[in-house]
């Protein structure tokens, strides 16, 4: 993939970054593994996001296309949206896998709340990325850090356990 279809310009950028499919794979596995308990031949979907087909844009013609990805280092991180929303639910997803293995008696609950909670971290990080992404400075980086702690304390909170003791009483006591 050396020249645009359309143009033939060779100046075309890779608007997909191979971050974005990495941490895809990394939230499958741990997805598998929340919902089934166990790691077997079903968690090689996790591989599927690596053989998605890269997009680009040509420079000239504005013109998007598919193919085969040209991995170096400055295709690495993109910094699109996806990249940024992945980025963003890491430290939920990884609260979520602590929690997982350090209190694994949820019973039903695990089936009810993980999609419940996942959702609410997700649409916490979506209202972040159309909202307040475009701001600069130190109210940015305040709204990040709160947007993390509020995540991962809404992880933490609706995380259940079978005997109905709430995961914050047993840490603090």
């Amino acid at each position: 993939m050396n020249r645009c279809s359309n143009c033939q310009n060779t100046n075309i950028k890779q608007i997909s970054s191979f971050h974005t499919r990495l941490l895809l794979s990394i939230y499958l596995f741990l997805n598998f593994y929340f919902f089934t308990g166990a790691i077997d031949y079903g968690a090689l979907i996790a591989i599927i996001p690596v053989f998605i087909p890269y997009s680009y844009k040509c420079s000239n013609c504005n013109k998007r296309f598919f193919g085969l990805p040209r991995i170096n280092l400055n295709n690495f991180w993109v910094g699109n949206n996806n990249d940024i929303y992945l980025l963003a639910m890491l430290p939920s997803i990884l609260i979520i896998t602590l929690l997982i293995l350090t209190f694994p008696y949820t019973g039903l609950g695990r089936i009810i709340y993980l999609p419940i909670i996942y959702f609410l971290n997700s649409v916490i990080v979506l209202l972040y990325l159309f909202l307040f992404r475009k701001r600069n400075g130190a109210l940015n980086l305040f709204i990040r850090v709160s947007l993390l702690i509020v995540t991962v304390i809404l992880s933490v909170w609706l995380y259940p356990q079978e005997d109905g003791v709430g995961i914050l009483k047993m840490i603090f006591t």
